[in-house]
């Protein structure tokens, strides 16, 4: 797999959260990874979080972060993000944490680490609609 590049990164992300009305998990692997970086991206990499606060950032997530995602389960999530081999997981499923790598995942230019995903889809969704209420007042003035 070719390096995900950070203007990649951010227009895949803002298409699958904002535009796309994706109603599960993409289909496409490099789009998966996209998704998956995205949200880890807002969990301190640091932390070791219990099965419920995972599920209470994912739910966090979903609710303030992920646009039309919303439709995707925080258990969906999770699994994806283990499945991925993006969280780790203690063998009883008490512990989780932000996997830092995997053989299994695309490489991804150092600056994508850098960006703030909360602020980049709060942006995409204003300028999403910004277009879409110039497209509708086109259509009134037409």
């Amino acid at each position: 797999m070719d390096t995900i590049t950070r203007e990649e990164f951010t227009d895949r992300l803002v298409r699958l959260c904002v535009n796309s009305g994706l109603r599960g998990v993409p289909r496409k692997a490099r789009d998966r990874h996209i998704l998956s970086k995205g949200i880890t991206l807002t969990l301190d990499l640091k932390a070791e979080y219990t099965e419920e606060e995972v599920n209470q950032e994912l739910k966090t997530w979903l609710t303030e972060v992920g646009g039309t995602l919303r439709r995707l389960s925080h258990v969906r999530l999770r699994r994806l993000l283990i499945d991925e081999e993006y969280l780790g997981r203690s063998k009883d499923g008490s512990r989780y944490w932000v996997a830092l790598g995997s053989r299994n995942h695309p490489a991804f230019e150092p600056a994508v680490q850098d960006i703030d995903v909360s602020e980049l889809l709060r942006t995409g969704r204003e300028e999403a609609e910004r277009r879409k209420q110039m497209y509708q007042q086109k259509q009134m003035e037409s």
